[in-house]
């Protein structure tokens, strides 16, 4: 069984390699058109392949995976599962934290007159976490995070449909 969740990246790491893929496409394509067939063919293939693999990590999706009563957090490509990682306890319960996600461009220094020109370049995003969490409450393990409530509900309704594991 096995639910697909989220797009893999956060979004700071996906608006830089969607910036750095679309500044590659146009440098492949220039040097397809400004050059002879034979020149910088070593150059042109490796920068090929690596926008085809940039473009394939763009495209990949978290999700969770349940396997012979196991739980696994599996990165996804096409409905395809390409990794996974163990991340069942002994624990019988699961909790949801709600928190933001943020850039953290805060200054290093808080004298507001020698930044006062400065933009505030700090960007936060809403995000659920879904946590592992033993008896005694003493202990939480990560399962995974997501950007929208209704996400979360999904892997909840996932999780205890088909594990042991209750909500808490």
């Amino acid at each position: 069984m096995k639910i697909i969740l989220d797009r893999n990246l956060v979004f700071t790491a996906f608006q830089n390699l969607l910036i750095l893929t679309i500044s590659g496409i146009l440098i492949e394509l220039g040097l397809l058109n400004s050059t002879k067939a034979n020149e910088f063919v070593f150059i042109k293939i490796t920068l090929f392949f690596l926008l085809l693999f940039f473009i394939l990590f763009l495209l990949t999706k978290k999700g969770l995976f349940v396997e012979k009563h196991q739980i696994y957090k599996g990165i996804f490509l096409f409905d395809k599962l390409l990794f996974k990682s163990l991340i069942t306890s002994e624990s019988g319960k699961i909790t949801l934290v709600p928190g933001n996600l943020s850039t953290n461009y805060n200054y290093s220094f808080d004298i507001k007159e020698f930044h006062n020109w400065e933009p505030d370049l700090n960007h936060s995003i809403k995000i659920y976490t879904l946590f592992l969490v033993n008896d005694s409450d003493s202990a939480k393990r990560r399962i995974i995070a997501v950007r929208k409530l209704s996400q979360a509900k999904e892997a909840i309704e996932f999780l205890t449909k088909n594990t042991t594991l209750k909500l808490e």
